[in-house]
């Protein structure tokens, strides 16, 4: 039923505002018999003497609001409320954008981009945060802007009930997300989470030299003990699939070899401690940053070359995790006219990157072997990351 009715809800939603553009001119100048576009004009031009007279209440408040982030307030609050926002079951999270919101439109926006681009537009979170913001108003802002501009000083109990509806609306906008999608996102994480599989189970054809599980690998250790089958999210997986069937189709003679799939968050901070002589600033160039996570990390990247059906590798430029100019794909155009790449290890990379790309994933900058299922933000909104 919850599931039907937010499919209803998601539809109706891509028609109201277009809907809206149309009928309120078309009311007016049918039904009110107002001249729609002279009334506009004349409106824009008031708006254009109306924006002149408020820019000190403005420069006003957008400064205290940047005094307030700036000071590390917002973050002292945040830290001290989150046990008790969690233990009624108020996301911390959106407790900066339910503070922004009365006081600034552009600062609470900038709050929403965040959480959208953090934890994925689909999650419980960036729903909350945008019914938040659509169902609240810049309060502080309203006040001090307008009423200002037309010298109102004494402003009653319009601050009284704006902050109260501002209140309902963030309490509503949280209890309502948690109604209506909670479970399913919480079933679908759950479905998500355990649905892991070893690659080779669904084709035998690919084959695995995972290199983290010997000393075969620039640190020299072995990181995964005795595993060694490689294993992926099922979608990225069948994706995977996809692509050797893709390159046994133009060359039947070549076949895909994995070195890595689904990597521990342990592992990856391991990966991230051994480069220590790279600056922090250029080591994500490399190797994902534990804290955030790698894609590696959810189960939806692969590091993979070309091989012949009994392993031998195709000569690719360098070896697999060589940290250096010769493994960036958006160099190689450079390097073969430099003399550093040849066209043969050139065109060994393109059959690779066209296989996996006409299979769904997406190629980095940075290293010719590591292919994403997902963006990076749709990945963390599909898993979880396996620690």
């Amino acid at each position: 039923m919850i599931d039907n009715i937010v499919l209803f809800t998601n539809e109706l939603s891509r028609y109201i505002i277009p809907l809206m553009l149309v009928m309120i001119p078309f009311y007016g100048l049918v039904f009110k018999k107002v001249k729609v576009y002279e009334s506009f004009v004349e409106g824009a031009k008031d708006g254009f003497d109306i924006a002149v007279r408020i820019i000190p209440y403005l420069v006003a408040i957008l400064v205290a609001i940047g005094m307030f982030r700036a000071s590390g307030a917002l973050e002292i609050l945040l830290t001290t409320m989150a046990p008790f926002l969690t233990y009624i079951g108020f996301p911390p999270e959106n407790l900066p954008l339910a503070l922004m919101r009365p006081l600034s439109g552009s600062g609470s926006l900038g709050l929403l981009t965040d959480l959208i681009n953090e934890h994925g537009p689909d999650s419980l979170i960036a729903k909350i945060g945008a019914t938040m913001f659509g169902s609240t108003e810049t309060t502080f802002y309203v006040l001090a802007v307008y009423f200002g501009s037309v010298g109102i000083r004494k402003t009653r109990h319009a601050l009284a009930a704006g902050l109260f509806a501002d209140l309902v609306g963030v309490l509503s906008a949280v209890f309502f997300c948690q109604l209506f999608f909670a479970e399913s996102i919480a079933s679908s994480n759950h479905d998500h989470e355990i649905d892991v599989v070893n690659i080779q189970e669904l084709d035998p054809t690919i084959l695995v030299d995972l290199r983290y599980s010997s000393k075969n690998n620039f640190l020299k250790k072995d990181m995964y003990g005795d595993l060694e089958e490689c294993f992926l999210r099922r979608k990225p997986a069948e994706m995977l699939c996809q692509a050797n069937k893709h390159l046994k189709a133009s060359h039947p003679e070549l076949r895909l070899l994995v070195f890595d799939g689904l990597r521990t968050r342990s592992v990856q901070t391991k990966l991230w401690d051994a480069l220590d002589t790279i600056p922090i600033s250029e080591r994500t160039q490399f190797v994902a940053d534990p804290k955030k996570g790698s894609i590696h990390n959810y189960g939806a990247a692969v590091d993979l070359t070309l091989a012949l059906e009994n392993g031998s590798e195709l000569d690719m430029g360098t070896k697999y995790d060589h940290f250096g100019e010769l493994a960036f794909p958006v160099l190689e155009d450079s390097l073969l006219a430099l003399g550093k790449l040849t066209d043969k290890q050139i065109e060994n990379r393109t059959i690779l990157r066209k296989v996996m790309t006409k299979a769904g994933f997406s190629t980095i900058d940075s290293e010719w072997w590591h292919f994403d299922a997902f963006s990076y933000n749709e990945t963390k909104n599909k898993y979880t990351i396996v620690e």
